[in-house]
């Protein structure tokens, strides 16, 4: 096909791609868009190939578009998203998936996926692989599970109960991160900032990150180190400067050192910068599948800190009009007192009410909790912080719990003392 030729492609849609438009299809792969022996155009014919399902299915729909691609040119990011190609299903392709992630990033093409263990089984399936590639997979992004390991496929359930948990465990995980992901794709439209960036950008005056292939930075707050050595009982991280913690346990680190680590199987290592605000949902099947009536605010207090959540209807191209809005949250810690605050939306679009619930690393358990100037109650345990206003610290892993009273229709402000 000519995809440089309007008419060929209008061909192509009416005879082709309607069959499965007209049936719910939101967008289609384009694979192979490397063969086309055009002199002069073979470069930039991958464009062509994305940018007319893209532009077709966003007519359409009346949504915007979508492609999945494989070959690309400068531009390619404007369709998105590519895929990494055919890897194997072999520990030795593990590590370059990332390294090629992170080198594609920094050219300017922040949406790309993966095939999560691999794209097919040269050898007898392995359950450790598909685990840690799934773990790192559920950290990218684009989360995407295919492959042609017959007869499995890359279904979890194919693979062991274990492989089914570790999968459920990390894939809520990441709904459960939707609102984080959604601000840092903003910021990726409105930046270029890749969702997924080698430590080097954040760190280039510190020469130790100039080497790190493995781990990187998952939006600006997250840290992640994939295992991806077969059997390992250990690995060792690269703390940058300032302070980290463990997204498992919460144990706070110093940067500037290297450290080792326990590896058990069913644990991504995942650290924490201190400062963080991480707005999160309740975990889901599918996007919208409940209302989400509460924002989850995952805080490392350190300093001054601040964030913005980006919201839109998550639909239309209203987006590139400005209709969005943004939540800012900030983080004081000074002085034995910590204050948190929760700004209006602001911009053109009205996102849907919901309250908050804050949860934050204090080394003392406060002795009062007030919300825009009114004492909260003390509550009796977490479970009771997720359903009632009020605040809760669990003196064992040292975090506070308080559900607000007030909603995102106004300021909030919480001073803990």
């Amino acid at each position: 096909m000519n995809f440089f030729d309007p008419k060929a492609v209008d061909w192509w849609w009416e005879n082709g791609v309607m069959k499965v438009a007209s049936i719910g299809a939101k967008f289609v792969k384009t694979d192979v868009g490397g063969t086309m022996d055009l002199k002069g155009l073979h470069n930039i014919f991958p464009l062509a190939y994305a940018e007319a399902p893209y532009r077709k299915f966003q007519e359409y729909n009346n949504m915007r578009g979508l492609t999945h691609t494989r070959e690309g040119y400068a531009g390619i990011q404007r369709y998105p998203y590519i895929w990494a190609g055919d890897w194997g299903s072999e520990w030795q392709w593990f590590e370059p998936v990332i390294r090629a992630g992170l080198n594609i990033g920094m050219s300017g093409v922040g949406n790309w996926t993966h095939c999560m263990g691999g794209f097919e089984q040269y050898s007898p399936y392995d359950t450790e692989l598909y685990t840690r590639w799934v773990q790192f997979g559920m950290f990218s992004p684009i989360a995407m599970v295919f492959g042609m390991d017959h007869p499995r496929y890359h279904e979890p359930w194919t693979y062991g109960p274990e492989a089914l948990a570790n999968f459920i465990k990390y894939d809520s995980l990441r709904y459960t991160l939707i609102p984080y992901i959604y601000s840092n794709a903003y910021q990726l439209y409105k930046t270029a900032r890749p969702m997924m960036t080698p430590l080097v950008m954040d760190y280039p005056q510190d020469e130790n990150t100039y080497q790190l292939t493995r781990q990187y930075m998952f939006g600006p707050w997250m840290m992640v180190c994939p295992v991806t050595t077969k059997g390992a009982l250990s690995q060792h991280v690269y703390f940058p400067g300032g302070e980290w913690f463990d997204y498992e346990t919460g144990e706070r680190y110093e940067g500037r050192q290297y450290k080792s680590f326990l590896t058990p199987l069913d644990v991504l290592p995942v650290y924490i910068k201190a400062g963080a605000i991480i707005p999160m949902q309740p975990a889901m099947q599918w996007v919208d599948q409940h209302p989400v009536d509460v924002i989850t605010l995952d805080v490392y207090p350190s300093g001054i800190s601040s964030y913005e959540m980006y919201e839109d209807d998550g639909i239309s191209m209203d987006y590139q009009k400005g209709i969005g809005s943004l939540t800012r949250f900030t983080s004081r810690l000074a002085d034995g007192s910590w204050t948190f605050t929760a700004d209006k939306p602001v911009g053109k679009y009205k996102p849907a009410k919901h309250t908050y619930l804050v949860k934050a690393y204090l080394q003392n358990a406060p002795q009062s909790v007030i919300e825009n100037g009114k004492s909260l109650p003390v509550l009796s345990s977490v479970a009771d912080a997720d359903r009632n206003t009020g605040w809760f610290y669990d003196t064992e892993h040292k975090r506070l719990y308080v559900k607000t009273a007030g909603d995102n229709r106004q300021k909030i402000e919480i001073v803990v003392q």
